[in-house]
């Protein structure tokens, strides 16, 4: 998918999971946490082919998000802590947003 389409689908997942509780910042962070995984385009590896290849390697994984869910949520609950309640729903969104 394009950078656009993945903002958007990443906003429209903040938007469903958390939305009606956190208003905007549900789809902010959705956003943010949708295009994530794709900017490990800007790590250079040395040749197109292994920039290619490794695009689609341990970011796009089920084992390195699962990884850093929470460490995303403790960052989330940090920024906004009032919405510590939902700690559940920010790890669904931003787990869930990786298995896209």
């Amino acid at each position: 998918m394009d950078s656009l389409t993945q903002l958007t689908l990443g906003a429209a997942v903040g938007e469903a999971v958390l939305g009606r509780q956190v208003g905007r910042r549900a789809a902010l962070w959705g956003a943010l946490l949708g295009t994530l995984p794709d900017l490990d385009v800007l790590v250079p590896l040395g040749d197109a082919v292994r920039d290619f290849t490794y695009h689609r390697g341990p970011s796009h994984s089920l084992f390195v998000p699962a990884a850093l869910t929470p460490l995303v949520v403790w960052l989330i609950l940090k920024i906004h802590p009032q919405t510590r309640p939902l700690r559940g729903r920010w790890a669904v969104l931003v787990y869930g947003r990786r298995l896209r």
